[in-house]
Parts: C-alpha cells; sequence; structure tokens
C-alpha cells in the first residue's frame, strides 16, 4: 500500500507538465525566497520559458523587487533544480485572482502604516476631552476657536515633554531614545 500523499505526488507529476510543476516549484518557496514581508505584496502569476511574472500590491513593491531581482534570482537558483532566467514585477495583475487562488488575506496598506504608526517613536497617545464641543458649544464652533483648542491642548500635552538638548523644544520621549535628539534635530544632524 502507498499513502494518499505519495499517489497524489505520482498522479500530479503526471498531469501537469513540466513548466507547470516548476511554477508550483517556485510558488511553494516564494515567502521563504522574498521573506514574509514582501511575500504579502507579492503573487507569482505566471511561469514561461524561465521568465516569472509577479504581480505586486503597488508600484513602489514592484520597482523595489526589480532592484533586488538578481538577488532573488541567485537565491531561487540555490532552492530550485532548475533555471529561472528573469523575473518581471508589475501591480497591473495584483487585483485579479486566479481561479481557485486561495491566498491568505492580506492586511490592507491601511492596517500596515497604522501598526507602524504604533511602533513610530514620534507617536504620542492623545487624550481628547469627551465634549470638545461643550465648552464652547458646537453652534459656536468657527475655525479659530478650533484652532486655539488645539493650539491649548498641544501647548498642555508638550509640557510634560522632555527638552531637546539641542534646540531645547519639547519632544516626544520616543525620539529621544531613538535619536537623542528631536526629530527635527536629527534631520537637521544628517544632512
Amino acid at each position: 500500500m502507498q499513502s494518499l500523499h505519495h499517489i497524489l505526488g505520482r498522479l500530479q507529476s503526471q498531469i501537469l507538465t513540466p513548466e507547470q510543476q516548476q511554477f508550483q516549484d517556485l510558488c511553494q518557496c516564494w515567502s521563504e525566497i522574498v521573506g514574509t514581508l514582501a511575500s504579502r505584496h507579492t503573487r507569482p502569476v505566471t511561469w514561461h520559458r524561465g521568465v516569472l511574472n509577479v504581480a505586486t500590491s503597488s508600484a513602489t513593491w514592484s520597482q523595489d523587487l526589480t532592484f533586488r531581482r538578481l538577488q532573488i534570482i541567485h537565491k531561487l537558483h540555490q532552492k530550485l533544480l532548475f533555471p529561472v532566467q528573469d523575473i518581471k514585477f508589475s501591480p497591473a495583475g495584483w487585483h485579479y485572482q486566479l481561479p481557485g487562488d486561495q491566498s491568505v488575506s492580506r492586511p490592507s496598506q491601511k492596517d500596515e502604516f497604522s501598526q507602524m504608526w504604533q511602533e513610530h517613536p514620534s507617536r504620542v497617545e492623545i487624550l481628547i476631552p469627551k465634549a470638545v464641543g461643550e465648552v464652547t458649544g458646537r453652534s459656536s464652533l468657527t475655525p479659530l476657536t478650533a484652532f486655539e483648542g488645539w493650539a491649548n491642548r498641544l501647548k498642555e500635552r508638550s509640557q510634560s515633554f522632555p527638552l531637546c538638548p539641542q534646540c531645547h523644544c519639547p519632544t516626544p520621549p520616543g525620539e529621544l531614545s531613538r535619536w537623542s535628539v528631536c526629530g527635527f534635530c536629527s534631520m537637521q544632524i544628517g544632512e
């Protein structure tokens, strides 16, 4: 008796063309080759005559991976038993889902930016009063009074911040722990 896995593997190798089998092998190792983050923004779409076409979630990802294309091809050559001639990245096919594609749902760009902002050194928790409109009444809230209220809340919040050692301005603690100065001074130092 043979295991079901063994039988299906043999059956699959008899049904698939060599090119289809190569594409399947590429898809299986793709995440390992490009990394977890890049694999969430890419999807191998087609494989023909040694050229892999990959859909990307944005033009930015397409450009970034195009610059890393030779490194990716080198890693693929170490992993696969067949040569990869080239890889073409494009956002064109990203929203098209192949029949039977059970892709893991990828986080939206909005979710990723939200996560990045949660970890950013300049982020500060903002406590908003329960009833901002109650102070002046919603009907009397003008752009000027809204700005004044915002400026006063900002001033109150920043009074508890430590000062930047270079410019002596109130600075979020995360910026000081990361750069030892405020974000503005860190940009000037980098120039």
